[in-house]
């Protein structure tokens, strides 16, 4: 496995190829200018602008159209469409893929977010997860550790120093829960049931599912760093891979301009 620039995010210039071992992770600001969430909302279809309205804060509903519309916008650039023509389904845990129509592209693509930050993961390989969760300083994980941790975690957990506990439990959370979105369950009470690592400078990995720790030999875990106080983690059922990180500004979608064009290379 190499992971290419897993922490230098960089912005993407000139043609990009998406090839068969590729991950491409993507992070952006969606605190957006009005003039940009104006143009990212007119990408979007109804059913989406319907749930936009359904946030009770303005934010809120800004934030879901931004992300949205990076999603779209990204995704558009891969199948050589204009974002408007992305059109999605759901699995019944709510996670979005692509319509049958694009079956052919071999795309597949995941997107988490927290607060004004997003990522979205776009790979050929097969399906993905990703998670990015913003460090809350002060806020106690103690009430959510039975509730995800298996026993040989919660017991590494108590017996670190506190200051390591905090980025511990974030680490664990990310890890666990982006291997849930790549196999589509999300978080569940199979969140119990997912070993991975979580201690400071330790290497991402899955560890065992159940007990059976032969699943995580066909598995990748990286972690990711997107921004200071962020922390992410992408998983997919793979060990022969490329992992790399782009940055868009935060004003630069639609993608004209940073995303300026991409091909998928089989």
């Amino acid at each position: 496995m190499m992971a290419e620039g897993q922490n230098s995010w960089r912005i993407p210039s000139g043609q990009s190829q998406l090839r068969k071992n590729d991950i491409h992770v993507w992070a952006s600001c969606i605190d957006v200018a009005p003039t940009t969430l104006a143009a990212l909302a007119a990408s979007l279809s109804d059913g989406e602008r319907m749930r936009a309205k359904k946030f009770r804060f303005r934010q809120h509903q800004n934030r879901f159209i931004a992300r949205r519309g990076l999603l779209r916008a990204i995704l558009g650039r891969y199948l050589q469409i204009e974002p408007e023509g992305v059109d999605f389904n759901y699995t019944p845990y709510g996670k979005p893929e692509l319509t049958s129509e694009f079956g052919s592209s071999g795309i597949h693509f995941n997107i988490s977010h927290s607060e004004a930050m997003a990522l979205v993961a776009v790979t050929a390989i097969g399906p993905v997860g990703i998670d990015i969760e913003r460090i809350r300083r002060g806020k106690d994980a103690a009430a959510l550790l039975d509730w995800c941790c298996r026993p040989s975690e919660r017991e590494l957990f108590d017996n670190l120093i506190a200051q390591d506990k905090q980025l511990a439990f974030y680490n664990l959370w990310t890890r666990k829960e982006a291997y849930l979105k790549a196999t589509g369950e999300g978080i569940t009470e199979l969140l119990r049931e997912v070993e991975v690592s979580c201690l400071p400078e330790e290497p991402a990995r899955l560890i065992a599912v159940s007990g059976d720790s032969s699943i995580a030999l066909r598995w990748s875990i990286c972690n990711l760093t997107p921004a200071p106080e962020f922390v992410a983690a992408v998983a997919i059922e793979a060990k022969k891979m490329r992992l790399q990180c782009w940055e868009v500004a935060p004003d630069g979608f639609p993608a004209s301009v940073l995303l300026p064009g991409f091909s998928k290379e089989m």
